[in-house]
């Protein structure tokens, strides 16, 4: 009896020890809650982008970049007259970019007088990309008058479609009437790219939080002066449905979601859909700040989507611009301003050259060919 009572001692207490166990791992998988900035002055001057770090860390010197340079997101805003191009290409070289694409959005005549300012005076050096026109959108013939304007806007330099926008306003917007993405409409247009081997650069809603009230509790301070908050969108998860829609019913034809599907602050996501739509790539042009807060993350999706990303920079063509890009990439520097900044600071990705050379160039040469491989 003695020995019973004893085995059923031991039982319980081995019980309760487990039990203990189990409630202190668990207790150890819940991460305590974060806590922010405390004791904030009540006139709220803790504004970062006035303040001068105290931090004292190396700074790498960067001339130029590591190795040749397409940069494969720019517009044809950013120089106006035939001075203003020839200063930017004489920048070019200086830091060591090799081609630019030109996004003019144009078709037409006015895609014609860009290719004119631009690959016209520099041939190899830019390379020209068209929009589309919303002329004769409520007629029935509207997908075969995008696939004639497509292929006379090929005839006169066109490399592909870009940037192709809607952020929930419509790609074509005619009065009132919004004509999203995934428009039947356009069904013709994305055929078309696709017959042509021509890679059409979408440029799908904005950061989520710009849906959001521009209140203190949004994290983007750009989100008052680019609020689509209570604009009459579908919202920016019903956008990101509707460029998916446009993956899935054309598979074979190449697609860039630029600014990663303004995603970045979700790499994960970003990555769940590289794997589920083989037909898209991404670049992260004026999203550097986003990678500058989370170099680990940032640097992991790098190598592991080293084929599918796109260097681009979607900003005014200056030294300081372009060197920031190859600050970010190439070296492990810290607490430093990236390009178009937004209210923090960040930290370098420190890539491996294997990596940059297919970040930098490989990939929009690779790009560039899949027509040139057709003809």
């Amino acid at each position: 009896m003695r020995a019973a009572l004893l085995l059923l001692a031991l039982l319980a207490s081995g019980h309760a020890a487990t039990a203990q166990v189990q409630t202190q791992e668990k207790e150890q998988t819940q991460a305590p809650a974060e806590t922010g900035p405390e004791d904030v002055p009540a006139d709220n001057r803790f504004d970062p982008a006035r303040m001068v770090p105290s931090l004292v860390v190396p700074r790498t010197r960067i001339t130029r970049f590591r190795f040749p340079v397409i940069d494969a997101h720019s517009h044809d805003v950013y120089a106006q007259d035939p001075a203003a191009v020839a200063a930017w290409v004489k920048l070019q070289q200086q830091l060591g970019v090799e081609k630019t694409f030109i996004f003019t959005g144009k078709s037409g005549a006015e895609f014609r007088a860009a290719v004119a300012r631009y690959a016209g005076a520099y041939p190899g050096r830019f390379v020209m990309f068209a929009g589309i026109s919303g002329e004769g959108i409520a007629s029935p013939g509207y997908g075969e008058l995008l696939r004639q304007r497509l292929r006379a806007d090929v005839q006169a330099g066109a490399a592909g479609l870009a940037e192709l926008t809607d952020k929930g306003l419509g790609l074509v917007r005619v009065g009132d009437q919004a004509y999203y993405i995934d428009d039947p409409r356009f069904d013709a247009l994305w055929d078309e790219a696709g017959k042509l081997r021509l890679p059409v650069f979408v440029h799908i809603a904005e950061p989520a939080p710009f849906y959001q009230p521009a209140d203190e509790h949004n994290d983007l301070r750009r989100s008052l002066n680019w609020s689509l908050y209570d604009k009459g969108t579908p919202g920016f998860e019903a956008m990101q449905l509707r460029f998916q829609n446009v993956l899935r019913r054309h598979p074979h034809t190449t697609f860039v979601a630029v600014h990663a599907f303004n995603l970045g602050n979700d790499l994960g996501r970003v990555g769940t859909l590289l794997a589920k739509f083989p037909n898209v790539q991404v670049d992260f042009a004026a999203r550097m700040w986003e990678l500058a807060r989370q170099p680990y993350s940032a640097r992991r999706f790098f190598i592991k989507y080293a084929d599918r990303i796109l260097f681009g920079t979607d900003n005014d063509p200056t030294p300081a611009m372009y060197l920031a890009h190859a600050r970010q990439f190439e070296t492990e520097d810290e607490w430093f301003w990236p390009a178009d900044a937004e209210w923090w600071r960040g930290y370098g990705m420190h890539l491996p050259d294997t990596v940059l050379r297919k970040l930098y160039r490989d990939n929009a040469l690779r790009l560039l060919r899949q027509r040139l491989d057709q003809q």
